[in-house]
């Protein structure tokens, strides 16, 4: 069994002792010395508590923080972008995360959405070009800390969903959301975590990921492979992985395993509970709704390709764009005019 499709499930009693333990039952961070910088990706989707299910306990991060110094004296930025509530420097100081930065000389707290940005193209699933924040682009390792919930459109977000906060302009995150699948795959091809912890202490069922009820569940969930640990993470809270879309993609996709996993620490059955979902009829009309924004946008697009079409038809003629283009040529324009979309 290939180290990277462990998944360490550890119940909380102590925090920090249950943390350290999940990280050293699946190599510990033998991959981590000799990097200069490394960046913590926690989940601050809000200005809710840990206590409410909504955030990432700050208690992890110090605990991953006291572990990375033991090995490595690198610095460590926690990153995350501004969300719907607040910018991430107000999320920061309000979810005390401001004070691991102060009570450590190598820690530094990084809005991405400030941070200065350099647009990659990308031959990805969806998106053609992304605005990657430069504390990423010079980023040697990365630590996904996510958080257990569960998710009104998707059923579930944990460690693959956390990467939708490397998209640094919160206004036009929503209009990703009916490619959600494929961004994802992209995001975690770009931003691909060296290391995966789910926050497992309090989730949240219901509405979330930001409006549930917190659920004690107590448990912490480490890997190296993001879907592996989404898996499992998903089977503790009672839902089949093979429900969630997104890690069905992920794993035809190369990006992780969702099955054929190796658990170690506890038992899935010993901490296995079930939470609470929306009611079906919202659910379905939020998928409904999701379906409507995903072609509205590929119809929007090929009116977009068929007037680059008629502009080349008119500045050129028929003729020289013919031999200009090849049948080949205009296909690949058109695939990636309609299917992609701009990060």
């Amino acid at each position: 069994m290939n180290q990277s499709s462990k998944v360490a499930v550890v119940k909380t009693g102590d925090i920090e002792e249950a943390v350290n333990k999940s990280i050293d039952l699946i190599g510990g961070l033998d991959d981590l010395p000799g990097k200069k910088t490394v960046s913590i990706k926690p989940n601050l989707c809000g200005l809710k508590s840990s206590s409410s299910g909504q955030t990432t306990d700050p208690r992890i991060v110090e605990t991953i923080i006291k572990k990375v110094n033991s090995v490595s004296a690198s610095q460590i930025y926690i990153v995350e972008s501004n969300n719907s509530q607040a910018s991430a420097d107000e999320t920061f100081k309000t979810l005390g995360y401001t004070e691991l930065e102060e009570k450590y000389p190598n820690v530094k707290c990084v809005n991405l959405s400030k941070d200065a940005k350099v647009k990659v193209s990308l031959n990805g699933e969806i998106f053609s070009t992304v605005s990657v924040p430069e504390t990423m682009l010079f980023s040697d390792y990365l630590i996904n800390v996510a958080k257990l919930k569960t998710h009104v459109d998707y059923y579930y977000s944990g460690a693959l969903k956390n990467a939708y906060g490397f998209l640094p302009r919160r206004s036009v995150r929503p209009l990703y959301h009916g490619f959600m699948h494929k961004a994802l795959v992209d995001l975690n091809r770009i931003y691909k975590p060296n290391l995966s912890i789910i926050d497992g202490v309090i989730g949240m069922e219901g509405f979330g990921p930001t409006d549930g009820d917190p659920k004690h569940v107590s448990v912490i969930i480490a890997s190296k492979d993001p879907v592996a640990a989404d898996s499992v993470a998903a089977q503790v809270v009672g839902i089949k992985p093979s429900k969630i879309g997104h890690l069905k993609y992920a794993e035809k996709k190369g990006v992780g395993k969702f099955r054929d996993i190796e658990v170690v620490g506890c038992n899935i059955e010993e901490v296995k509970t079930m939470f609470a979902f929306i009611p079906l009829k919202w659910y379905y009309i939020g998928r409904l709704s999701l379906w409507i924004q995903r072609y509205s946008r590929y119809c929007s697009n090929f009116a977009r390709f068929l007037s680059l079409v008629r502009s080349s038809l008119s500045t050129m003629g028929f003729s020289t764009l013919e031999k200009r283009s090849s049948i080949g040529g205009l296909i690949n324009l058109a695939k990636d005019t309609i299917f992609k979309i701009d990060g």
